[in-house]
């Protein structure tokens, strides 16, 4: 197929980008007029002149986030399972995850995971599954103060960058108190 010229894939996702409100939530994030936990539905109010959907907003603004944590630095954040508690953050080493320097930023972010957390789910699967690991996943966010709730924001607007396995023993009859 013959190529236009000024017409290809990175010149037309550029334009998609500089139409889109990515530009404006970036400067806003910038500004502190949004944060990076915003809602989605946030999001879609506050930029509503777009008319953007659900599906944009989360990214649109996972973009932005990207954007903005190479501007003012980024963070890991460990999140539970379904992605909704943010367990902790760590600053971001910029390092490949297989490097041996990014093992004090994982033992640090390891260490503010929940192990009660880790363990309910466990005892709360059925007998049958065996398995005795949660996965806990890790991903690149802007730098920022995450609590507890950030979570969700976490998983949809972050970028994955590995998970955790937290392995933990299953309660036996013996060892859970009986009242």
């Amino acid at each position: 197929m013959p190529s236009i010229s000024g017409i290809n894939s990175a010149s037309r996702m550029q334009r998609a980008i500089q139409q889109s409100p990515i530009p404006e939530m970036i400067t806003d994030l910038a500004a502190g007029n949004i944060t990076p936990v915003f809602s989605t539905g946030e999001l879609r109010m506050r930029y509503r002149k777009d008319r953007i959907s659900e599906a944009e907003a989360k990214t649109c603004m996972t973009h932005a986030c990207r954007a903005h944590a190479a501007a003012v630095g980024s963070v890991l954040v460990v999140t539970d399972d379904a992605g909704k508690i943010c367990f902790g953050y760590v600053p971001d080493p910029l390092l490949e995850t297989d490097d041996p320097e990014m093992a004090t930023a994982f033992h640090h972010l390891g260490k503010t995971i929940d192990a009660g957390h880790a363990a309910g789910i466990v005892a709360a699967r059925p007998t049958t599954d065996t398995s005795l690991s949660v996965e806990c996943p890790v991903f690149v966010m802007p730098a920022f103060e995450y609590e507890r709730a950030h979570g969700q924001a976490v998983e949809a607007f972050g970028t994955y960058l590995t998970s955790f396995r937290i392995t933990v023993a299953r309660p036996t009859a013996s060892s859970t108190p009986s009242g």
